[in-house]
């Protein structure tokens, strides 16, 4: 799931051109400068300024740029959450840090059970024998300690869903 139009503007952004990042999709030069067009038209500016061969985001460019990456994000959520595959009658222990048991994990097991009837999340009180944790670790960021959740194995596919809904959670 994904807006093309974004993905091909974070492409040219990352690229820093339309002919390199029409190699990179796979498509034509012509088609990466309709989808971008079609996308400054509609957000009635100029995201990109064109210069001998050289693309550079404009101020409004970059600024667009930090949605768009957000919303590339949401639609990995999403994606991750409803195209988990998970097995009919799978069981998963899941070990969650202390935190993440005490306050999110009601919240957790409930959003799993209704989203994926006929799979078990059962929480355990030990990382041993669990297929999944649940950790956290310190993070200085802006001047203030938080704390961010790893979920491990991060090649689960219950991994991508419990951080996708841990962060809608803490959002």
């Amino acid at each position: 799931m994904e807006d093309f139009r974004l993905k091909v503007f974070g492409t040219v952004y990352a690229a820093g051109g339309f002919t390199r990042a029409a190699e990179i999709l796979g498509i034509t030069q012509p088609a990466v400068s309709q989808n971008i067009s079609e996308l400054e038209k509609s957000l009635g500016m100029t995201l990109f300024a064109r210069s001998g061969g050289k693309v550079l985001p404009t101020p409004q460019g970059e600024i667009f740029y930090r949605y768009a990456s957000r919303i590339a994000g949401a639609f990995g959520a999403v994606e991750a959450v409803f195209q988990a595959g998970l097995p009919e009658g799978a069981a998963y222990r899941i070990y969650p840090v202390p935190v993440v048991r005490d306050y999110l994990m009601g919240d957790l097991i409930r959003t799993l059970s209704l989203l994926y009837p006929g799979r078990t999340f059962e929480v355990t009180d030990t990382a041993e024998g669990a297929d999944i944790s649940i950790i956290s670790a310190p993070s200085r960021q802006a001047g203030c300690l938080v704390f961010r959740f790893d979920v491990l194995p991060a090649d689960h596919p219950l991994s991508r869903v419990l951080t996708a809904l841990l962060d809608d959670l803490l959002g």
